[in-house]
């Protein structure tokens, strides 16, 4: 039988979700304890990975196990995972399902924060100046909605058969700590998301028009994006699929 996951995680200590030899992923301690409590290998899939230093407030994955061991799975896997990971759901997964391959949309945050606070350090990147200008951030946001090219905003070296990407949500927040930049598409290319919050501070800090945004998915000119946001303030929010798998949905 083949179960989903909803995973939580703190990705600071871990060099990404992709298993790695020799390093410290998400999927790899998920496999390896899930391999302990069946006591044979057992393979794990996510939705999607995340880089290394990215965190997850709603991954989904999902495993096939025989019908007598989704007990231990559900019971047990959440108790003997390390603190910086969680089951939030375990639920049997609908015919057909894919982590993957059945998602029809994900959704990131990325959060910003004023000044220098060493207790959010970890989950935000930390703006070393006052303010920037949220009506344009918002405007640069709106000009991104919509089915574009992002080869301008992705990480070079990415080999993807297509550039095209359909957004479908892009938002500003201010706040008082700061702003929250959620953004929500069928697919994400590889430090797209870091990119485009790096375009939408050169916004707010008056360095770039809102359209000249706009501009880049039109040009696809990488070194006009500039420079890429740490990853600490990066979290993948949620993944939406055909069905409603859990009881409360992350995205």
């Amino acid at each position: 039988m083949r179960l989903a996951l909803l995973i939580e995680y703190d990705g600071t200590c871990f060099s990404g979700w992709q298993a790695q030899r020799g390093s410290r992923t998400v999927q790899g301690v998920l496999e390896e304890s899930a391999s302990r409590l069946c006591s044979h290998e057992v393979r794990i899939t996510g939705s999607g990975r995340t880089d290394s230093g990215v965190h997850a407030l709603g991954q989904v994955a999902h495993l096939d196990v025989e019908e007598d061991e989704s007990g231990r799975i559900s019971t047990g896997l959440p108790g003997i995972l390390p603190t910086d990971v969680a089951i939030l759901e375990t639920a049997r997964a609908p015919e057909g399902f894919h982590s993957r391959f059945s998602a029809i949309s994900r959704a990131y945050r990325y959060r910003i924060i004023r000044g220098k606070h060493p207790l959010l350090s970890r989950f935000a990147f930390q703006l070393p100046y006052r303010d920037l200008d949220t009506g344009a951030m918002e405007r640069a946001a709106r000009l991104c909605l919509g089915r574009h090219d992002w080869r301008g905003m992705a990480r070079e070296g990415s080999s993807n058969r297509t550039w095209l990407v359909d957004v479908r949500h892009a938002s500003v927040v201010e706040d008082g700590e700061g702003w929250i930049l959620d953004i929500r598409a069928d697919r994400f290319l590889r430090g797209m998301v870091r990119l485009w919050a790096g375009a939408l501070v050169d916004v707010g800090r008056g360095r770039m028009t809102p359209e000249a945004v706009g501009d880049i998915l039109a040009t696809g000119d990488r070194a006009a994006a500039g420079p890429s946001l740490p990853p600490q303030g990066l979290a993948l929010t949620g993944v939406e699929y055909p069905w409603r798998i859990f009881s409360t949905d992350a995205i």
